[in-house]
């Protein structure tokens, strides 16, 4: 069993739920303490950080050539759903998280909303994605009150004080892997209502680390903390995300990190128990910078296959502007209906109709589902460029100063 304390927590009594598995009785539960206003790393973290910033600002530059920006945003934010999901458990793929969206965006009123979720639990993700990032355009810091409000809309609660919807049972990490011993986390009561606020405070004041040194310290915590009930994967996952945007490392959410987590799930458990186990703090901060950095690298390439495959289905469809226009947007919005034709590109519904069946008849859509006005059409050959992208680091560090292949 692991000591009473180590350098960057301690080790406490659990709280005794009734839920808590057998295997996990006797074990103690972990809470960070407060973070550090000022932390000292090595040159070698510093020149990590450096070089995932830059890479950053790469994929800035390069979302700009794709001729809707904000719908490829949308459709990292949906991955980002998907992702998510799936590091909390559920199994579905990127066209049914656009499926989801679209009857989301159709759904008239609560009930109809209330329906497709009950159909698509993915869809309170997405939700909670969208309702956070339109808070944090809007100016937001994402600290815990904003938490409390993604929670609720994760969870379907009632509005009410964030301390009601803290978590009031006993919390645990799961590994990936048997082999891998869950983490408890910090018991709920007076300990996590203090050590919470406490996150909360950090996050909003300045910090001399970089800001990507700064979000993974950030993001450890919370994990550590695991604030509300049954959403950890989710939550860490969605604030990380958005405070990328928040500090303007991003211009917009362009960078699907919950991706990378999920791909490297087991070492992410590992790291986190190097932490609590006494190990360097550095470690983790370069492993999390890495894997930004990474991810971004993999957006890249997924840019320059969007765009190549955008040339050859242009060459397939010789259609008129608004054909091409719609075939572009397709790169960024593989998922799609008459409707949102019309919401997209300012159309009447009769060209939207007409614009459809011609992509169907040249074999760039495909009828997924739905008659007459309500049919969903997904482009199959873009949903296998996101489907098939995976993260690689590059062959070296020079590598990441050098500009991408043309």
């Amino acid at each position: 069993m692991s000591s009473p304390s180590a350098p960057h927590g301690e080790w406490v009594e659990a709280s005794d739920s009734d839920d808590l598995p057998e295997a996990l009785h006797g074990m103690r539960a972990y809470v960070p303490r407060p973070l550090p206003s000022d932390l000292i790393v090595p040159t070698e973290t510093h020149r990590v950080l450096a070089m995932a910033e830059y890479t950053l600002g790469e994929l800035n530059e390069s979302t700009r050539r794709l001729p809707h920006g904000e719908m490829f945003a949308l459709c990292t934010r949906l991955r980002e759903a998907q992702n998510t999901a799936q590091l909390a458990g559920m199994s579905l793929d990127l066209s049914e998280t656009w499926l989801t969206e679209l009857l989301l965006a159709r759904a008239a009123g609560d009930s109809a909303q209330q329906a497709v979720l009950r159909r698509h639990p993915v869809g309170r993700v997405i939700l909670a994605f969208e309702h956070g990032t339109a808070r944090v355009a809007g100016g937001a810091v994402v600290d815990a009150d904003l938490l409390g409000e993604i929670n609720q809309r994760l969870t379907d609660t009632v509005t009410g004080p964030l301390e009601s919807g803290l978590r009031t049972r006993q919390g645990w990490l799961r590994g990936r892997s048997p082999q891998q011993v869950p983490i408890l986390t910090t018991p709920p009561g007076a300990m996590l209502h203090s050590a919470f606020a406490q996150w909360s405070t950090w996050v909003r004041a300045p910090h001399p680390l970089p800001r990507i040194g700064k979000i993974a310290m950030g993001h450890l915590n919370l994990a550590l903390l695991d604030p509300f009930p049954d959403t950890g994967a989710y939550l860490t996952s969605i604030c990380s995300s958005l405070e990328m945007v928040r500090s303007k490392l991003l211009r917009r959410h362009v960078l699907p990190l919950s991706s990378w987590l999920d791909e490297h799930a087991g070492e992410y458990h590992d790291r986190i128990r190097a932490v609590v186990d006494g190990g360097p703090i550095e470690q983790w901060i370069d492993f999390f910078a890495r894997g930004v950095r990474t991810q971004a690298h993999a957006q890249l390439r997924l840019i320059e296959e969007l765009d190549g495959l955008r040339v050859a289905l242009l060459e397939r469809v010789n259609g008129s502007p608004t054909v091409q226009r719609v075939v572009a947007g397709l790169m960024t919005a593989p998922v799609t209906s008459n409707r949102a034709l019309e919401a997209m590109y300012g159309m009447a519904d009769r060209t939207a109709t007409q614009v459809s069946r011609k992509l169907v008849d040249h074999g760039v859509l495909e009828n997924i589902g739905g008659k007459s006005y309500n049919k969903i059409f997904v482009c199959r050959q873009v949903l296998d460029v996101y489907a098939l992208q995976s993260p690689q680091a590059p062959e070296s560090d020079r590598a990441v100063f050098s500009p991408p292949a043309n």
